[in-house]
């Protein structure tokens, strides 16, 4: 036997004892032996398990690796709740949890310390809705209990819903007995609108969930100050107000005690004082002020600046260690010691996304003890985490989109499956690996079809019906998160190529325009394919709530003789479809597309409008609906009207990028915004190419190939291969006439040699052209004149088709619920 002179003892494992308990443990080609020694005792179970009792989560969570007994012990609810009884008699001081992401409507549970997390079932789509996490003492079960406003179509203005972690009731949200009372509406009504735009969860102090109510909700002063619910009974109640108007003040549990923070920076002329008052006695609303904390030491600038500092809780078991928690929307946490009335800084979160560093209501931070509280999977977690589920889904995200959504008809395992969020957000990341753009071509719609998306390949071989040239024009956003926008003058459509989704998106700018009959110094768009309306439109990406956005600038007006303008600014929420007026950029943007990079939308700004003459980019934060402004290249800052340059944004290879179109030199400067600073990234040389002249033609790279280096680029009428090392156009394709094939062409399109045409499909790098190239369909995509005759031609009511690069994604949002009326 192959013996090993390591030796582990327990108390390396985290157990200590004797040294006349150590085993030595010897290893082996074929399995694990313990050969006791002489001095080596067995310990009986009941000691082991008070030894196990006392080991950190951690060291438990191992050891569950030694054997399947071990395994199965502690696991068990038993097990856990032992250990439960044993840490609330000496408690281990609570931990901090940062909180990177959240979902909208999605809610989970989480033990921190198991590592472990479930998600719950769907609920009810509703624009107000809270939640809060509750224990029952009387059954030992957790509760979340969700308080809502219901829909204007629906009879109870106000819900209550629970769903039982584990509960016999199985993966279902219940409504609460009885409802929510009628003498409990206003309060409902002014807690929930509170809590949600206030990002306050429900306090659980004895048994109850409280929420707060907002006493400027009310035209007169409330008597209640609290509305709470209790888990057990599922009843609701009200607590009285603190002598004081309730305005910037927020609910914590401190010590077992329901505590309400009096936020008093803005209130009083010092502005540096936060008071903590208590509960005394629930039923007749008895407040007693525990504590004034001061926050003009040295600290003082940590609590002046962020806009929300929150008391999260308390450390220490008894008063002389006592320290209570407070965060900052700054991300930064600090302790407060009663007895010597000092404030310590505990940590601060660094580095972090950047659509998190000037949150303005977000406190991103909770206590938590470590427990062994299993958080119970359900039902449709412990089916999709199945060895049958776990193949199917490697099978679906090897399928093409279409056929993916189809395999929903296979069984209802399937379906569930693809439905999940969980899916589409890994068939996404699978699909995003190969970085090549894919391209497809929007033209005419037949039939109710607004639109039509063909593969650019089909469009060539097959000169397919389903690729008319449009008539109206049409811009294509990029791919952002797997969807894109497809805009027209009066409305935006979100659209997902690969499984047909759409969703229409009006604009607000033009409603109001014409709402209001602004009709002063009116004016034409700019005559280009890539701008639509007077409208700048950008779709993005919200990284705190996951869903995606659509920011509309609309001109209104536009006076370049005396540079006046007044510009409107709306923000579409694409999953609610609610639209939110913002205020107007910093400085007026052209009417070029944005881009959309990180969280973040970025416009060219207009030097011909305002008081600058020279130029900036507008960025917009999605996540805090903050504008800024970034500086641009200094050979692209100038601007003068002797010598116009064309200057936009573009996104290329993820990163935002500053375009300077020279029209003397026919080149295209091509800046990169990376860590802070500006570097020159391209320069693209088109004198020798007249089909993308820069001085009749308005010039856009849409992507890098990341193998060779090769740029996408677009003139709105003409799509072509830009080749950085020998500065030269290898392939072009006209997108403003329509290839003429007949079967025989077709047919005889493999013994042509590809060199004698001016367009060579590139389905290696793209996927999306044709396998094979021929002098027929090669010249009726010139601009020759010998081939006139032979082409589709425009006529003024006609524009050319509109490439649009896409990702490969099952991303959607469900549509409303159809109401159903039974006769």
């Amino acid at each position: 036997m192959l013996q090993c002179n390591k030796v582990v003892t327990m108390e390396q494992l985290g157990v200590v004892q004797s040294s006349q308990m150590t085993a030595e443990l010897c290893l082996s080609n074929k399995r694990r032996k313990v050969i006791p020694s002489s001095a080596t005792v067995d310990l009986p179970d009941e000691i082991m398990l008070e030894v196990l009792l006392r080991l950190p989560i951690k060291s438990i969570l191992r050891f569950q690796a030694v054997c399947r007994t071990w395994a199965a012990l502690l696991s068990s609810e038993e097990f856990c709740s032992l250990h439960m009884a044993l840490t609330q008699v000496k408690p281990s001081p609570p931990k901090l949890l940062f909180i990177s992401l959240k979902q909208t409507l999605t809610y989970y549970i989480c033990n921190a310390a198991t590592r472990s997390v479930t998600r719950l079932p769907p609920c009810q789509d509703v624009p107000y809705a809270t939640a809060g996490l509750g224990f029952d003492a009387r059954t030992k079960m957790y509760k979340v209990v969700r308080f809502f406003q219901g829909k204007c179509h629906e009879k109870e203005a106000f819900k209550c819903e629970i769903y039982t972690l584990g509960g016999e009731g199985g993966d279902r949200w219940r409504p609460v007995s009885g409802g929510v009372p009628f003498r409990f509406h206003k309060f409902a009504s002014s807690a929930i609108r509170n809590a949600v735009q206030n990002k306050m969860p429900p306090a659980f102090v004895d048994g109850f969930l409280h929420w707060l109510i907002n006493p400027l909700l009310f035209v007169n002063m409330p008597r209640a100050g609290i509305i709470s619910f209790s888990v057990t009974k599922e009843t609701f109640s009200w607590i009285r107000s603190p002598p004081f108007v309730a305005s910037e003040v927020h609910l914590v549990e401190l010590n077992g005690h329901l505590c309400m923070v009096r936020d008093l920076r803005k209130v009083l002329p010092a502005g540096s004082m936060l008071e903590i008052w208590k509960v005394e006695d629930y039923s007749v609303g008895d407040w007693s002020l525990n504590h004034k904390i001061d926050l003009s030491g040295h600290l003082s600038r940590d609590f002046l600046e962020p806009q929300v500092v929150k008391v999260m809780g308390s450390l220490g078991n008894n008063n002389s260690s006592q320290r209570i928690v407070i965060a900052t929307s700054k991300h930064k946490v600090f302790a407060y010691d009663p007895l010597s009335e000092t404030i310590e800084s505990i940590r601060s979160i660094v580095g972090i996304h950047k659509s998190h560093q000037n949150e303005p209501s977000d406190i991103r931070f909770s206590l938590f003890r470590e427990s062994l509280v299993p958080v119970h999977k359900t039902k449709e977690e412990l089916a999709l985490s199945s060895p049958l589920a776990k193949a199917a889904k490697e099978i679906l995200l090897r399928l093409p989109a279409k056929c993916a959504l189809n395999c929903k008809l296979v069984s209802k395992d399937w379906l569930r499956l693809i439905r999940t969020e969980n899916f589409v957000h890994e068939y996404f990341l699978s699909k995003s690996m190969n970085k090549r753009p894919k391209i497809m071509l929007v033209g005419k719609g037949t039939g109710k079809l607004d639109f039509c998306c063909i593969p650019l390949n089909k469009w060539v071989l097959e000169a397919s019906d389903e690729g008319k040239l449009l008539d109206r024009k049409v811009v294509c956003s990029k791919p952002c998160h797997g969807l894109n926008l497809v805009s027209i003058e009066d409305k935006d459509y979100l659209y997902n190529p690969c499984i047909g989704f759409s969703r229409i998106y009006w604009n607000k700018g033009l409603h109001m325009h014409q709402m209001r009959k602004l009709s002063v110094d009116c004016f034409q768009p700019e005559n280009h394919l890539f701008g639509v309306g007077n409208k700048s439109v950008g779709l993005g990406f919200d990284p705190l709530i996951q869903e995606h956005v659509i920011v509309e600038i609309f001109s209104h007006v536009k006076n370049y003789e005396t540079r006046e303008y007044y510009f409107t600014c709306w923000m579409w929420n694409c999953n609610y479809r609610q639209a939110q007026q913002l205020p107007p950029p910093p400085l007026p943007v052209n009417d070029m597309p944005p881009a959309y990079s990180e969280g973040m939308l970025y416009w060219m700004s207009e030097p011909r409008l305002g008081q600058s003459h020279k130029r900036a980019i507008v960025s917009f934060n999605i996540a805090t609906k903050i504008f800024g402004l970034i500086p641009c290249p200094s050979c692209i800052a100038v601007w003068s009207s002797r010598s116009p340059c064309h200057a936009y944004v573009v996104e290329l290879e993820g990163a935002l990028c500053a375009v300077l179109a020279n029209s003397v030199s026919n080149e295209l400067d091509v800046w990169k915004w990376e860590h802070g600073q500006w570097d020159r990234a391209y320069t693209i040389y088109l004198k020798s190419w007249p089909d993308y002249s820069l001085g009749v033609n308005i010039v856009v790279p849409l992507a890098i190939d990341p193998t060779d280096g090769g740029i996408l680029l677009s003139t709105g009428t003409k799509l072509g291969l830009y080749n950085p090392l020998k500065r030269s156009i290898d392939k072009s394709f006209a997108l403003d006439q329509m290839p003429l094939f007949t079967h025989k062409q077709q047919a005889s399109c493999k013994s042509v040699d590809s060199h004698s045409a001016p367009w060579k499909p590139y389905v290696g790098r793209y996927g999306s052209l044709a396998q094979c190239s021929s002098t027929s369909y090669g010249k009726n995509l010139s601009h020759s004149g010998d081939q006139s005759e032979e082409l589709n031609r425009m006529d003024g009511k006609l524009f050319p088709l509109v490439p649009m690069l896409y990702e490969e994604s099952l991303v959607h949002y469900p549509g409303p619920a159809k109401l159903r009326i039974l006769q």
